[in-house]
């Protein structure tokens, strides 16, 4: 598959100040509420954002829209806030790719507000400089949502696979490899590990998590860190339920994340509760020694695996 089609690139819609500017403002943004850890869900960025009382953004969603609209925020001079007025979500909006547009337009929303185009009221301007603001929108959003620095590093065997790993439509996450020209990084095969065959890998894993052989990757621990792994409801080794905010279980205080082990490194790298390895740097996980199957899953709990014959 080629690199990029040019007949698909949207960067030319903009000029090196353009282009500046969405650089600058986005890594203001990201220095402001960073650290941030994808795939990003502005449904809970913006909601950080109101609830950290540093910036005035309030945001309603409510139904009873045209197809025609999405979103739109308007500023208020006064008080010096925001408002955004979305229209309501649907269900599950994760669970596809047409419904996942959503979440980019949230991201073109602050990129209006992040980017100064709500100073201007709409009614002094041309349409060729709302068309200009809304392509800089769209370049902020696609930022935002795929940093280019994981979008390289990244491997998935298709496009759906990628959109949804990034929690964005195929259309979205097309474009923005097309401008990278990085199209020839999706549709391959599955990857595999070399040693033992496990096709459990994560996007950004330098190593085998079932068996700790090198994958041949050269990730930076910087970029492999800023993919977040899934999150357990469950503790991986009692089973009991963890609340969403805590990272050891309540009733046997295992951690939920599977770090590396501290006699190993001090790096402590977050895994899934299945890895014998860790993916980032290939040392024993704190649960290796109970993780004795490749079949193990993420919601089966490891006492399963260790029980006695009582099953106990």
């Amino acid at each position: 598959m080629e690199r990029w089609i040019p007949k698909y690139e949207t960067l030319s819609r903009l000029d090196d100040s353009s282009l500046f500017l969405i650089g600058n403002r986005l890594k203001r943004f990201l220095d402001d509420f960073g650290p941030l850890t994808w795939p990003l869900d502005c449904f809970y960025l913006i909601s950080d954002i109101r609830t950290s009382g540093r910036f005035p953004l309030d945001m309603l969603q409510a139904s009873g829209f045209s197809d025609a609209f999405d979103a739109r925020t308007t500023y208020d001079p006064v008080t010096g806030g925001y408002h955004m007025i979305l229209r309501e979500a649907p269900p599950r909006w994760r669970s596809r790719s047409a419904y996942r547009r959503v979440n980019f337009t949230l991201a073109h929303e602050l990129g209006h507000i992040f980017l100064g185009h709500l100073d201007i009221p709409d009614g002094q301007k041309s349409d060729a400089w709302r068309e200009k603001e809304d392509a800089e929108a769209d370049e902020f959003a696609s930022r935002l949502l795929m940093p280019e620095e994981l979008m390289r590093a990244a491997c998935f065997s298709s496009l759906p696979e990628m959109a949804a790993a990034f929690l964005v439509s195929e259309q979205a996450c097309f474009h923005r490899l097309n401008n990278l020209r990085l199209l020839d990084r999706v549709n391959r095969p599955p990857a595999a590990c070399p040693s033992c065959g496990s096709r459990r890998i994560s996007p950004c894993a330098s190593w085998c998590r079932m068996c700790g052989a090198s994958l041949g990757r050269d990730i930076p621990e910087k970029t492999a860190l800023m993919m977040r792994l899934p999150r357990p409801p469950r503790c991986p080794v009692c089973g009991s339920d963890v609340p969403a905010t805590e990272n050891e279980c309540p009733d046997c205080g295992h951690p939920r994340n599977n770090p590396c082990q501290a006699e190993y490194n001090q790096a402590r790298h977050p895994n899934l509760p299945e890895a014998r390895f860790c993916e980032t740097c290939g040392v024993p996980t704190l649960y290796a020694e109970l993780v004795r199957t490749p079949f193990v899953t993420r919601d089966m709990p490891l006492r399963k695996l260790f029980a006695g014959p009582e099953g106990k």
